[in-house]
Parts: structure tokens; sequence; C-alpha cells
């Protein structure tokens, strides 16, 4: 778990009934992620959720156990067995007809986030101790100008640790799955906890952990620069910026990020996954056809240049994160899922874009779409054989988790909306000029990728 979400640290002294003691909520939740029998770990979404009512929504309680749970519940969202089911039901396909458990869907993950900024907020961990503000900041001023020891705290490293959590898994879901907006930034303070803790090292995983916020203050600002182009309305001029003057920006932030990472380091590839998402955000652009072909400037191979370079990290990422052991895949964080979503979307786009001087067929065989979906299933099915070992094997085991029925259904999901587009665009070609493919075609259903189980609610707009 820590290469892949290092934000969370069990110090190696502390024995499962003290953490139980000490941080009842984080404990309940490492239990419910860690479970792997189907039915007790319903059991206990059951008992996080009437926990987060009782002591979040009506005690209005904040502690660094409620916050820590809350980034651990929304990390492995993904992951967790939500669909009640039958005895007499089939163990790969969930059931959600009639459920006698509470349903785990993205409006729950949607509140679930908000919660974790307002806990991280309450806490004041966003700013420095010396600069608490809250809502009743005039009586807390009085209070403490009148108080006789006049210490000054400091913020602990575990503090700024979780700190750096959110606002790394908040820009990753902004990033690649929906826009939150600016509930959490960047800051000099976020900066001085990543500097604070880079140097002082208390755990293996702290320098790795430093570069992934970092890469996702990068991914922010590729964002706020390349897709919020409503801010441009509001400015002086309404004119944005040559494109190729902010792509070449962006580059060097990139190129000067990569250029940190230790050669030595054991997590080097899960930074570079990040980097590929980073400059698939980046160079995936050209695929907008929103964006006027003016503001490529004088040089028209400029945007077939971008499709390039997206194709390159597009397939430079599906080559990393097929590295990985099969054994991570079932239990990867929903950090790590968004951004599959995001390349696998990058991947049908550029296998799709229709442009004069794109080359399709150039596409397909430097990666073939389907034949990527397969073997990310692949790495899945492996890991299935062993769980159906186990199931037959132990009778209080009744039904396999459901994250490998869920990730079968997205991979069959995901080609069959790739085919459905291939197969009408090429039969308008037959007939006539097929217009330009707008760039969100596969995202026009918000999340169908990650839940294509009827699991969205109608609140959610478009996502990137």
């Amino acid at each position: 778990m820590f290469p892949l979400f290092p934000f969370l640290v069990i110090p190696p002294h502390v024995t499962a009934e003290e953490l139980r003691r000490e941080k009842p909520f984080l404990y309940l939740n490492i239990s419910m992620v860690a479970c792997q029998n189907p039915p007790r770990q319903r059991e206990i979404v059951d008992a996080v959720q009437e926990y987060v009512a009782e002591h979040i929504v009506i005690r209005g309680e904040h502690s660094l156990d409620l916050l820590q749970g809350l980034l651990l519940n929304v990390a492995w969202f993904i992951s967790v067995s939500r669909f009640p089911r039958s005895s007499d039901h089939p163990p790969d396909v969930p059931k959600i007809e009639e459920p006698h458990h509470i349903i785990r869907n993205t409006a729950q993950l949607d509140t679930n986030v908000h919660l974790l900024a307002a806990q991280s907020f309450s806490l004041g961990l966003n700013q420095e101790m010396a600069y608490q503000k809250s809502l009743n900041y005039p009586l807390t001023y009085l209070k403490e100008t009148m108080a006789e020891d006049h210490h000054n705290p400091v913020r602990t490293l575990e503090e700024r640790r979780t700190y750096l959590g959110c606002y790394y898994l908040i820009t990753v879901l902004s990033t690649c799955v929906k826009d939150l907006g600016s509930i959490i930034r960047f800051t000099r303070y976020t900066d001085e906890c990543c500097n604070v803790l880079d140097q002082i090292a208390e755990y293996p995983t702290d320098a790795s952990m430093v570069q992934l916020v970092r890469a996702m203050n990068v991914a922010d600002r590729i964002h706020h620069t390349l897709y919020h182009t409503e801010l441009y309305s509001s400015s002086v001029s309404s004119v944005p910026p040559p494109l190729g003057l902010s792509i070449r920006w962006l580059e060097a932030e990139i190129k000067q990020l990569k250029a940190q990472i230790p050669s030595e380091s054991p997590h080097s590839t899960i930074l570079q996954l990040h980097y590929n998402t980073l400059e698939i955000h980046l160079y995936r652009v050209a695929l907008n056809s929103d964006i006027s072909k003016s503001n490529y400037g004088d040089h028209p191979l400029m945007q077939l240049d971008l499709l390039f370079r997206c194709l390159e990290a597009t397939t430079s990422f599906f080559q990393r994160i097929l590295s990985l052991p099969s054994a991570l895949f079932p239990f990867f964080p929903f950090t790590m899922t968004c951004q599959f979503a995001k390349a696998i979307v990058a991947l049908s786009q550029l296998s799709l874009y229709d442009h004069p001087g794109w080359d399709r067929a150039y596409v397909e065989s430097i990666i073939d779409f389907d034949q990527t979906v397969d073997d990310m299933a692949s790495k899945m099915e492996g890991q299935l054989q062993l769980y159906k070992q186990a199931l037959a094997q132990d009778t209080k085991l009744t039904e396999l988790p459901e994250v490998f029925g869920r990730m079968k259904n997205r991979a069959h999901l995901i080609k069959k909306m790739h085919r459905r587009r291939k197969d009408a665009l090429e039969q308008k070609s037959l007939s006539t000029t097929v217009a330009p493919m707008h760039y969100d075609f596969m995202m026009d259903s918000p999340l169908d990728l990650l839940f294509p189980f009827g699991e969205i609610p109608p609140m959610y707009g478009q996502y990137m």
C-alpha cells in the first residue's frame, strides 16, 4: 500500500490493538479495505457510514483520526464490495436490486471528498500553526492574547503528511475524474510541508510522496492553463495566450520534476506513471475541437506534434502500469484507477481521431486498443485464479471480491464503447466526410468507464 499511497504510515511499533484504541475510525477503514470476505466487508462498510453519520454529521467532530479514515476511504473507494447479493446470484455479477446494506455510490464518494476537505480545514492543517483562522477567529485571537502560555506549537510530520495526502487525492480526482474546483490549493504552506518532509525523510516513502504532491501541483497548473478557458472571458483580453507558449512553459515544469527522481528510487515506476499522466493531460489538448486553429499560430504541424507526443505518453503509461506486479491490481487505489481511465480514454481518442494528417493505422501499429484492455484484464485474471483456489479451500468464503467482476464488466464496456465509435466512424467515411470528433466523446456518460452499473447521480456533469 505504501508505494501506491504513501500518505498514511503506521509506525512499526504500533500494534493493531493500540491503533484500534487510539484511532478507531482509521482502524475501521483499514479493516474494511483489507477484508477479502465480501459479506463481512459490506458489514464494515455499513459500520463506517454509520460512524461518519454519528461523529461527523450529528456530533460535528473533527480529528486526525476522522481525517485519516476518510482519506483511506476515498482512496480505496472503488475496490470495496458494496453490492449485496443473494446466495443463488452469479458470483461475478453485482446485484443491486433490493439492497440490504448501504450502497457505496458516487454520491457518497462526492460527499466524502468534501468531508475530507472540511476535516482538513477544521483542523487547520492547510495553514501554518501561527496563522490559524476559523469561523470564530476573533474569539480565538482574544483567548490566545489573554493566555499566559505563549508556546509556539509545531505541526507534526504526521499532520503534514496527512494534509499532503488530502491535496494529492483531491487534485488527482479533479484532474482525472471530475473538476472539483479550488476546494484545496497548493500554497506556500503546502510547499513548506513538502520541503520539511523531504528534508527529514522520517520514512523511506516520504521522498516519493513529496514527488507525487509536486506532480499534482503541475497537473493543477495544466488544468487551469489549458482547460479552464472560461477564465479568459473575465480578463482584460478575451484572447488566450498562444498555445505553443503555454505548452513550452508546462513542458519545462514536467522536465524539471522528472530530473528530481532519484535513480535508485524503488518507487520510480509509480512516479513515472504520474508523469505520463501529466503529459497525457498536457498534450491531449490537441484533441480538443473547441480550440481555434489560429491558436496553433504559424506552425501547421504543431497540432500533429502534440498528438504524437500524447501517443508517446499514453503508450509509455500502459507499458509501465503493465510492468507492475499482478498482485497489486486488485488493490489499486482510486488514484491509480482513475489515471488508467484517463489514459484509456486518450488512447481511444487517438485511435479514432479524424484529421487529414493523422494516421490512425499508425496508432494501431504502435498500440492496439483492444489488446491493451485485454492485457489489463489478464493481470486481474491471473489473480482471480488464486482467489478461486482460496474460495474452494475455505468454507467461510462464499463469494469472490466484487472487484474482479466489476473490472471484467468494465473492460467489456470500454471495448464496446470504442468499437461503437469506430464502426460509426468507418460507416460515415464510406458515405460522407466525418465531422471532427469531440475529444470528450467517451465521457458523454460521466464516469461510465469507472462506474458502469448505474451508480452515477444526475448531478455529475462532464468529466475530464
